[in-house]
């Protein structure tokens, strides 16, 4: 599974680094928590009208995970960079449009 994700293998660090780069390139706003709220403004500012998203990939059946397997995924995640990302998301965009009363 690691090459398909890291093809390079690069430490999680550097994969980290690399995503923090390209969020802030390519995206004007990131929205960390209380989504509901930034639709609403954007909706409010821009004047569009709401659409629900249709849901892909929904499986309508319950999944049932062994404690294992969240044992393994949460590993894997860690071990990948996925919690560090989330943490530096939050860190430097968490309350960063308080500056313009939002």
């Amino acid at each position: 599974n690691r090459g398909r994700r890291n093809p390079y293998n690069l430490p999680k660090e550097e994969k980290v680094k690399r995503a923090m780069e390209l969020l802030e390139r390519h995206f004007d706003l990131v929205v960390v928590s209380n989504h509901e709220y930034y639709m609403k403004r954007v909706l409010e500012v821009t004047g569009w009208n709401y659409q629900k998203m249709r849901s892909r990939n929904v499986y309508h059946i319950e999944n049932v995970f062994s404690k294992r397997e969240v044992e393994d995924l949460m590993k894997s995640i860690r071990e990948n960079g996925d919690v560090d990302f989330i943490d530096a998301v939050k860190m430097k965009f968490e309350g960063y449009l308080s500056q313009y009363g939002v």
